[in-house]
């Protein structure tokens, strides 16, 4: 005798999304994702009307002429593994410790195992989708791409509109961006409005107008995380890229704040020449507040097509010792997800193909839906674009393999990028190259007399300068 699988309760903490035939579901309070195949998508929708599982068995049973019993069968083992998720409750379940419960699900989630991503992108779905709600800011730091020559606020409205959309289409993963975040007095509207829309969605902010009272108000939220720029282990570090006094108490104090009332924060610490030294004291720093962290040391121009921010990057050594130490690490299996599963979504409607691709636009959501733009033929053009884009450089050289395929990181879309002689990418390979001892003395690459990109670097070994020379997806270099 089958135990009584009625009622099924679904916690209100859950999203749902069609992604490619599949259903996806989304966990609020676990953080996680999962992706279901089969007849579950159908199932789900058919317990989200109020069927009970009774119901839904015996109109399976009557449509696709398979046995009652073999239906609720598979209807049961699928809402086991629900339950084991904390997706669902059942009846009958009897006692059993939260522990105990995770302790019966045999694989990590499927937005920490790659799994969505490859779902997402045979799907042709977004799958994490950055938004940005303004562009004014606080701060000044001095690397920021913003240009804030710019005023744009998204109406309240128009983003609510993004985010239905982007539930519709299926994404499951939104970031709340700008500028400042913190500036929009009907931020916590958008914060509850993405909760309701089942998105699993985090804040980006550098939290200087964090306090108490906005702590204990963001605590009623179900944030995936809120992640905080930090720049330094100390204030005269962390204040030296902001430029502004006081900036490095606000932010660790609301750190603390946001960790007090269970809210996970991560910190990002973004690596330049001058803070380089203190980075490896970071990780030490940050988990002693209790928070999460991560680097980046990726550069690119101001929007308003000053490139200034590039002098501030680490030179090729440095990048090399990041490398060494573990402070980054490359992705081994790099797939690009541009203009297909991932985007960015500006403050003035433009829908770029990825965070880190700003010279490009697929569409404009002031002018078209996210549906149009992501069944264009423009989209489909520009995704094989990307995937297809090989500078000229790269025909020479011999640690193409070793190369990320990153667009983005080659210089796509910008002027004279075809004919550069030195792209972001090749300073981030041929460090990581050194970083692994896998280029020798008598390399061909040592010869300077060669214009490939390795051979133009490698002048740079052992001279801690910046690496500005190269210009960051700037495509110009000056080797001095």
């Amino acid at each position: 005798m089958m135990t009584n699988l009625d009622p099924v309760y679904i916690h209100p903490y859950i999203g749902s999304r069609a992604m490619g035939g599949k259903l996806c579901l989304i966990n609020q309070k676990l953080r996680e994702v999962w992706v279901c195949s089969g007849m579950s998508l159908r199932i789900w929708d058919k317990l989200r009307s109020g069927m009970t599982t009774s119901q839904i068995a015996q109109e399976f049973s009557d449509k696709y002429k398979v046995s009652f019993e073999k239906v609720q069968k598979d209807i049961a083992q699928f809402l086991q593994q629900l339950w084991e998720r904390e997706i669902v409750e059942l009846p009958d379940k009897g006692a059993i410790s939260k522990a105990e419960r995770a302790a019966l699900v045999k694989e990590l989630p499927h937005n920490l195992n790659g799994r969505m991503y490859e779902i997402a992108v045979n799907a042709k779905t977004l799958f994490r989708v950055w938004l940005d709600l303004l562009i004014p800011c606080n701060l000044r730091c001095r690397h920021c791409y913003l240009d804030f020559s710019e005023k744009d606020i998204v109406p309240l409205k128009d983003v609510c509109n993004y985010l239905d959309q982007l539930a519709e289409h299926g994404c499951p993963e939104v970031v709340l961006t700008g500028g400042e975040i913190f500036l929009r007095k009907d931020l916590l509207e958008i914060v509850a409005h993405a909760e309701r829309k089942g998105f699993l969605f985090e804040l980006y902010t550098n939290a200087n107008y964090i306090n108490k009272e906005k702590a204990d108000q963001l605590s009623k939220y179900l944030i995936g995380a809120v992640q905080i720029s930090i720049y330094g282990t100390t204030a005269p570090v962390h204040e030296a890229i902001t430029r502004e006094r006081g900036t490095f108490e606000k932010s660790i104090n609301a750190a603390k704040l946001l960790i007090e009332r269970g809210i996970p924060v991560r910190l990002e610490y973004h690596i330049q020449n001058d803070n380089f030294e203190d980075a490896f004291r970071f990780p030490e720093f940050a988990t002693s507040l209790g928070a999460d962290y991560k680097f980046d040391s990726k550069l690119v121009p101001n929007r308003n097509g000053s490139t200034e921010p590039l002098n501030y990057g680490v030179s090729l050594h440095q990048q090399a010792e990041i490398y060494k130490a573990g402070l980054l690490r490359r992705e081994p299996n790099f797939v690009c997800t541009a203009a297909i599963s991932k985007a960015r979504i500006s403050a003035r409607g433009d829908i770029y193909p990825c965070e880190l691709m700003n010279t490009v636009v697929v569409g404009n959501l002031r002018k078209q839906t996210l549906a149009e733009i992501w069944a264009s033929q423009r989209r489909e053009n520009l995704r094989h674009e990307i995937l297809d884009y090989k500078p000229t450089r790269c025909g020479s050289c011999s640690h193409v393999s070793d190369c990320e395929p990153c667009a983005a990181m080659r210089g796509f879309g910008h002027d004279g990028h075809m004919e550069a002689p030195v792209s972001e990418a090749c300073v981030l390979t041929t460090a990581s190259l050194i970083a692994q001892d896998r280029l020798e003395l008598d390399s061909p690459f040592q010869a300077l007399e060669d214009d490939s990109c390795m051979s133009a670097l490698l002048s740079e070994v052992g001279q801690r300068k910046t690496r500005a020379p190269f210009k960051i997806l700037n495509n110009r270099v000056n080797i001095n």
